[in-house]
């Protein structure tokens, strides 16, 4: 079956992106803060112009990998929904792959299916977190859509998919805490898309900047 790639419409030229296995890992200063890991649906050319789109707006050195394929591929028994957990491994796989990773550098598994916790206490989870792995998975499944179920343009779905990762981002690296303000990014608990739709990438980035 052929793959179907998911594109997201950043007005940003995609990155030209070098992979080599027998180079040491960079030092913490030199590493790559975070790398976007493309896979299932995911295009590179989406993943790239994501992390170029967010390392202009963070000043933070952010980029994307080549597509790698999930290793989760079966759902969980009469659903449509993929173990979060299952993806946890791509970020370790990268890390010894990529010569401007550091011990530092966290890893965020970008895919289009819908994910749950192997526990199930949730509906669904857009996101979820390992720090251990240094590595989330985030599902862009219910970001396409929306509250009505009709489906979102490219430009309002990239947008939701960059609140998203800088919202991980935020939180895993630079220290960001929940916030009631519907506005900021860091805005919990999340209920709908609407949410999503109501937090300011740009106002978040100016008041947090001093963090980045």
């Amino acid at each position: 079956m052929r793959r179907r790639h998911l594109l997201f419409a950043f007005p940003i030229a995609p990155a030209a992106r070098g992979q080599n296995q027998s180079l040491p890992l960079a030092s913490p200063v030199d590493a790559v803060n975070f790398y976007v890991i493309p896979t299932d649906d995911i295009s590179e050319h989406a993943a790239a112009d994501i992390a170029r789109a967010l390392t202009k707006e963070t000043g933070l050195w952010i980029k994307s990998t080549l597509w790698t394929p999930a290793s989760s591929t079966e759902p969980f028994p009469g659903t449509n929904q993929y173990a979060a957990e299952d993806y946890f491994p791509l970020g370790a796989t990268a890390a010894k792959m990529l010569r401007e990773a550091s011990p530092r550098t966290y890893f965020i598994v970008l895919t289009n299916r819908d994910i749950n916790s192997k526990s199930r206490n949730f509906r669904f989870q857009y996101s979820m977190h390992s720090p251990m792995a240094n590595t989330s998975v985030l599902s862009i499944a219910r970001l396409q859509y929306n509250v009505d179920g009709s489906q979102s343009t490219q430009d309002v779905v990239a947008t939701r998919v960059a609140k998203m990762l800088l919202r991980i981002i935020g939180e895993m690296r630079l220290g960001w805490k929940r916030a009631s303000d519907p506005t900021d990014l860091m805005y919990a608990p999340i209920m709908s898309i609407e949410d999503i739709d109501r937090m300011n990438l740009s106002h978040t980035i100016q008041q947090r900047k001093q963090r980045l």
